[in-house]
């Protein structure tokens, strides 16, 4: 998972990677805050000549800002040292160039993300609730001098005059995309509109924080009246589940209790309560402030000339228009349109086994019943895959695989850590220091709900290193994870080795994951693949007994991989189209409850819940905004690209070495298209996926 390109082009960057998402620093130069050596040239009256603007490199350590004062004292600095950079990169009156204009342009950038980052960061993971609060605090002061900075016209027109006659691709393509950054902030709008502009930007970050907070601080609770209500669920889980001093075993709605709940529950009515739980997740908080939400984006892209606000977040990015998304969401509703009613179907006929008259699938039914198909018609126990998967076995094995693949080395980091659960490393080739990154893999209190990648620096040749942080909510120790929870660790880590292997440039929004919004999933999408070889589970998918993972297991779970893909993909679709629809239109009066019911009904077979308002607790209406199609899109993307790696092996380290190259390692430097073309000799194709959603796979002879 990760954000996008929000508001301005100076925190493009910054939002599309605060969730996909190091720097070896001297001595303290002020709180929390370090420094290039000697950068800026002073004159006599102590500021430096307007022609003579050398770049200043700031960023804040994390081991300075474990308190709430810490971190706003760093914030408050590196706002102050915001504003004067304002000034003297306003107040230019030299000639522009790369040297004298741009590299302190970069320098302003870098630091501005690295404390933003940081921010963001510990706002989502910081046990401290006087942290959290200024991390995001701190969020909305720097958005307000952002957004001075993308509504500056004379920085944009000193930008507009360097001479690139002899600049590197590199630098010629970040000047490309900082112009076009500038003029989709609205840098060429009058002085009352880029006023209110202003003014939007920071009521949007203000509201877009509430919506996420409300989220994160919202975990209910199904409460059971004995051990007798856990039947279907493995032992492990019933035995991690005992009863509180007043009797009551609780089962809450965060990952690791929700899905083996769901998954493996014999009770239906006990599955649907959970359901309903988890469908009010921030309910009714969330729902005015969606609404706002959705109102401030659509004046803000009416004040750019877009019609709404889907017109304008797509224009930068590889589909270009809404309404490519819609066509796109409707091809691939064509190709799943009879794998979902055939799978539709052997869920109901599963269903009135159990219960003669039922007429339909509930959603709440839907996981349990797929279970009970895969298990019958593929011989695929899910339970017993559970055995294979504990949480330290899964992560040793995925840092090994990693390792492999990209002959690089991954080794613990002894620094500091905001929570004793969480662990850190550092990533090396040969002794190059690649980066480093956290894992913050379990749940607890107040801590952000889902799984992403956290960027806390990005990567600046000559500057500093990349620092990342893994944030999910997954068993821990020798607990067991479910195979699906062990593909998306692979997704999340996918994102964070792509921050580490790009953060080779130099130029702040070409280096790190600063690709297409909609290209970015697909390099995570593609190590999911590992989770499906034999070669690859065989090193740490092993039981109690250490025995590994059976190859005729893993080849009947291959066998019934594709099993569902009609009704999970059309139930991507869904949510793809509720996001682009409640941002491709004016959203006045719009009924939240009764669109995103009317979407659930168009693209899947399940009636919505009656009573549910799961609009509130879907944080990627904020991040994502209008473009959760992406998940699709770059999924059809990853499976073109996986066409090479089928063909050469999962594991050949000379694939992986081009991959490593030619699309991690090239971070923003190249369109998302070209990256792909250089992969595979060709353009992209969607065929592959198009032949994957219509392929019905076959069931195991019994």
């Amino acid at each position: 998972m990760t954000r996008i390109r929000s508001l301005n082009p100076l925190i493009a960057g910054l939002t599309a990677l605060i969730l996909l998402a190091a720097c070896d620093r001297q001595e303290s130069a002020t709180p929390a805050q370090t420094e290039t050596e000697s950068v800026v040239v002073e004159s006599e009256s102590g500021m430096p000549e307007s022609a003579e603007l050398v770049a200043v490199y700031r960023a804040p350590e994390l081991d300075a800002l474990q308190s709430g004062e810490a971190l706003a004292a760093a914030c408050e600095a590196e706002s102050a040292n915001l504003v004067e950079w304002l000034a003297l990169l306003e107040g230019f009156s030299g000639t522009p160039t790369v040297a004298n204009f741009l590299e302190p342009y970069n320098g302003v950038v870098v630091s501005a993300y690295n404390m933003a980052y940081a921010a963001g960061t510990l706002s989502a993971v910081s046990p401290d609730e006087g942290v959290r609060n200024v991390g995001e605090d701190c969020g909305q002061r720097l958005s307000g001098v952002f957004s001075d900075y993308s509504l500056s016209r004379p920085i944009f027109d000193r930008l507009s005059e360097i001479d690139l006659g002899d600049a590197d691709a590199d630098t010629r393509r970040w000047v490309e995309k900082l112009l076009l950054g500038y003029r989709l902030a609205g840098v060429n709008q009058d002085d009352a509109t880029r006023a209110r502009i202003r003014e939007l930007t920071e009521e949007i970050t203000v509201v877009g924080q509430d919506f996420d907070k409300n989220i994160r601080d919202s975990v209910l609770y199904l409460e059971l009246d004995s051990a007798e209500q856990l039947a279907g669920l493995p032992q492990d889980y019933i035995d991690a589940h005992q009863p509180d001093e007043n009797g009551k075993i609780l089962i809450s709605t965060q990952y690791p209790d929700y899905f083996p709940f769901m998954s493996y529950a014999e009770s239906d009515e006990l599955r649907k309560k959970l359901a309903e739980l988890r469908y009010n997740l921030a309910y009714p908080e969330n729902q005015a402030v969606l609404e706002s939400l959705l109102s401030l984006r659509y004046e803000y892209a009416q004040l750019l000339d877009f019609d709404n606000y889907a017109q304008w977040v797509t224009a930068d990015k590889m589909v270009g228009s809404p309404q490519r998304v819609e066509q796109f969401l409707e091809e691939l509703a064509g190709y799943t349109q009879e794998a979902q009613q055939r799978e539709y179907e052997l869920l109901l006929a599963r269903l009135q086994q159990s219960q003669p008259d039922a007429e339909r699938v509930e959603s709440w039914q839907s996981a349990y019943l797929m279970g009970k198909v895969i298990d019958e018609q593929f011989d695929v126990d899910s339970k017993l895959v559970r055995e294979y998967f504990s949480y330290n076995n899964t992560r040793d094995g995925i840092l090994m695989l990693v390792q492999d693949l990209f002959n690089v080395q991954i080794t613990p980091w002894d620094t500091y850590t905001w929570d004793e659960s969480v662990e850190a490393y550092e990533l090396r080739d040969g002794e190059e220091l690649i980066g480093r990154f956290y894992l913050d893999m379990h749940p607890r209190a107040n801590k952000f709900q889902h799984a992403a990648s956290f960027p806390l620096r990005l990567g600046i040749t000559g500057v500093q290193t990349p620092l990342g942080a893994l944030v999910c909510n997954f068993p821990a120790g020798d607990e067991l994870m479910q195979h699906s929870q062990v593909e998306t660790f692979l997704h999340e880590f996918g994102h964070l080795i792509h921050s580490m292997f790009a953060g080779g440039h130099h130029w702040a929004d070409i280096s790190g994951v600063n690709t297409e919004r909609d290209f970015v999933e697909a390099p995570s999408q593609m190590l999911e693949q590992g989770a499906w070889d034999y070669d690859t589970l065989s090193l740490f998918a092993r039981n109690a007994k250490n025995e590994p993972i059976p190859e005729s297991l893993l080849n009947r779970m291959v066998a019934a991989r594709d099993f569902g893909i009609g009704l999970q993909t059309r139930r991507q679709l869904s949510l793809a189209a509720i996001s682009m629809g409640i941002y491709n239109r004016n959203p006045e009066g719009l009924d939240l409850k009764a669109f995103t019911d009317e979407m659930t009904r168009e693209y899947t077979p399940y009636e919505p819940l009656k009573d549910g308002h799961f609009y509130a607790g879907f944080g990627h209406l904020n991040g994502y905004s209008a473009i959760y199609y992406t998940y699709q899109w770059s999924l059809a993307i990853s499976s073109d690209l996986f066409t090479r790696f089928e063909s050469e092996g999962l594991r050949n380290v000379e694939t992986a070495g081009e991959y490593r190259d030619l699309i991690l390692g090239q971070g923003g430097a190249k369109p998302a298209a070209r990256l792909v073309q250089d992969f595979l000799g060709r353009e992209i194709s969607f065929k592959p996926y198009a032949d994957r959603l219509s392929r019905t796979p076959e069931a195991v002879e019994n």
